[in-house]
């Protein structure tokens, strides 16, 4: 399944397209808003969760830039029948499930809505890659750092500080970072929120195209 040039009607595409208007950390505020736990947070707060997710997600992209990634990807069908699924990235195993019937329609969304200088040809592929490599980095090593980054102290005893985690600020910080890896105009965040709509408008699914982690 997929969506190719035209298929959208002309309102819906308009509508879709729309969300462009929204800012990155709009649309990081909308997935942090959306996540359960983060219900009674204000907006002011929400806010600047996404604003350090995203720039720990940027940084971390600055520092890994050119090592290997020491992730395997296994390339696979069926992302759109489990409601939409672009990526999935298996701790146990450092592997990414990378579903390219999901990529496919996403390409073609991109083309419809006309955001092809945003994301260029190939980019949703390799930003789903990126995506999950982000997840690795911060499950083998970085979970702490990015809990300090959010800077949600939980516990201080003299010079002892612990940080608390923010549930949906590892996705922020993920679309952070696939953003600079892959050197795209716009998050990934926009992509998948049209995705979303494009889903829901196409085929009723109530899931976007998104990452998972097993």
């Amino acid at each position: 399944m997929s969506i190719t040039a035209g298929v959208l009607p002309a309102a819906d595409r308009r509508r879709i397209a729309a969300l462009a208007d929204r800012s990155d950390d709009a649309l990081g505020v909308r997935l942090l808003r959306g996540t359960p736990t983060n219900e009674a947070r204000s907006e002011e707060h929400l806010t600047d969760l996404s604003r350090r997710a995203t720039s720990f997600g940027a940084a971390l992209a600055d520092r890994a830039s050119g090592a290997p990634a020491a992730i395997t990807v296994v390339e696979r069908d069926g992302g759109l029948a489990q409601g939409g699924l672009l990526a999935r990235y298996g701790s146990r195993e450092h592997r990414v499930e990378l579903f390219t019937d999901t990529v496919d329609f996403c390409e073609h969304l991109v083309d419809e809505l006309g955001w092809r200088s945003w994301f260029p040809a190939g980019s949703v592929q390799a930003a789903a890659v990126e995506h999950e490599r982000a997840h690795h980095l911060v499950t083998v090593d970085r979970s702490r750092d990015l809990r300090a980054a959010l800077g949600l102290e939980v516990l201080r005893i003299g010079r002892f500080r612990r940080f608390g985690t923010v549930a949906g600020a590892d996705e922020v910080a993920a679309h952070a970072f696939a953003a600079r890896s892959v050197r795209l105009g716009r998050s990934p965040l926009l992509l998948t929120a049209a995705a979303q709509a494009a889903l829901a408008t196409r085929t009723g699914a109530r899931r976007a195209p998104t990452t998972r982690e097993n």
